[in-house]
């Protein structure tokens, strides 16, 4: 929970080319850029991660609030397998533009959103059939807090109702802050320093962020850190600092790191078709592995072939536990960069 978002994308060459394609039409006074390849998708952390685990082959519970339409379009977009019984339809449909363009040697997405409901999502939502179904859940995931009015608030009153009702664990992924900075500091007070989260899943730059507010200091946290030295060094202080188990997704290697232990494993090299929704991929075979229970080190592989097989796709397809297995066994390539990094000088 609690996310759904009608995905709109457009994939575009180089961010030069694209946006000087832009400038050029604003300059003429409007006017159409032809020839962009457009995609329209489900979206949403909680949708993405959702259709994910769906695809590995558990049965994820899905509880969002969206509109009438929304909720149809939903239905139209994801597999029919997929459990919908919990979706909310007394809200407004959120939506995002994704535009994949080439930047400084990777690709990336800028994404420009509507929040919707996925903004005024609460405890109040939960209807006793929802509250049932986490109670059920041996893992509940909190996605997406960035577009959230309240997330501390959301988080808290969750995650209390876990730890009342269930042992299950407790998994969160704020996304990215940077536009909502003031939201950082209560999640991290009265939630992250509380003890309720289990699990942190973060990439490169949301760690640094965390970091951040915590108290770490140094010059690349107020800059921009392409360090992945630094990316560690925030993990750790964020995973000491929280008691949670920090599991760290970047383009190079990931990592999990706690109190007691930390892994570091090099991501696979494979060409990347698609970026948006990468991190959702990600903590599919994240949370898969978790609820296996397999070691750190073949959950943190097993989350990278799910995320590397999901940005290869040219549909942006989420793969099988089948399509897993294959991708390992055929002894894929690790990134150069993961791969020297990991290596003792």
């Amino acid at each position: 929970m609690p996310d759904f978002f009608l995905d709109h994308f457009i994939i575009g060459p180089s961010f030069s080319e694209f946006f000087e394609d832009v400038e050029r039409v604003a300059q003429q006074g409007g006017g159409n850029i032809i020839g962009r390849r457009h995609l329209i998708r489900r979206g949403g952390n909680s949708v993405n991660t959702a259709s994910a685990l769906l695809r590995l082959g558990l049965r994820p519970t899905l509880i969002v609030k969206t509109s009438p339409q929304g909720a149809e379009l939903l239905r139209a977009l994801v597999d029919p397998h997929l459990d919908l019984s919990h979706v909310h339809t007394d809200g407004l449909l959120s939506a995002t533009v994704s535009i994949e363009v080439d930047y400084n040697g990777r690709r990336t997405n800028i994404m420009v959103s509507d929040s919707g409901s996925a903004a005024d999502f609460s405890r109040e939502d939960l209807d006793e059939t929802d509250i049932e179904a986490i109670r059920a859940a041996p893992l509940v995931a909190l996605l997406c807090l960035n577009h959230n009015r309240d997330p501390a608030r959301l988080a808290r009153e969750i995650f209390s109702l876990v730890r009342d009702v269930s042992g299950a664990y407790t998994f969160m992924d704020i996304g990215d802050p940077s536009s909502r900075p003031e939201i950082l500091g209560p999640l991290v007070r009265e939630v992250l320093c509380e003890g309720f989260v289990d699990i942190l899943s973060v990439n490169e730059n949301e760690v640094r962020w965390i970091a951040r507010e915590l108290g770490l200091r140094g010059k690349e946290l107020t800059d921009k850190c392409e360090d992945p030295d630094e990316w560690l060094r925030c993990a750790r202080f964020v995973a000491q600092e929280t008691g949670s188990r920090v599991d760290l997704h970047t383009p190079f290697f990931s990592a999990t790191l706690s109190s007691e232990l930390e892994v570091v494993i090099p991501t696979f090299r494979v060409d990347v078709r698609v970026t948006c929704g990468a991190g959702d991929a990600w903590n599919a075979g994240d949370i898969f592995g978790t609820l296996l229970g397999i070691s750190p080190d073949q959950r943190v592989v097993l989350a990278n072939a799910v995320g590397a097989l999901y940005v290869s796709s040219s549909e942006g397809e989420h793969p099988t536990l089948s399509d897993v297995e294959q991708f390992l066994r055929s002894n894929p390539s690790l990134t150069k960069l993961g791969n020297k990094l990991l290596k003792p000088p």
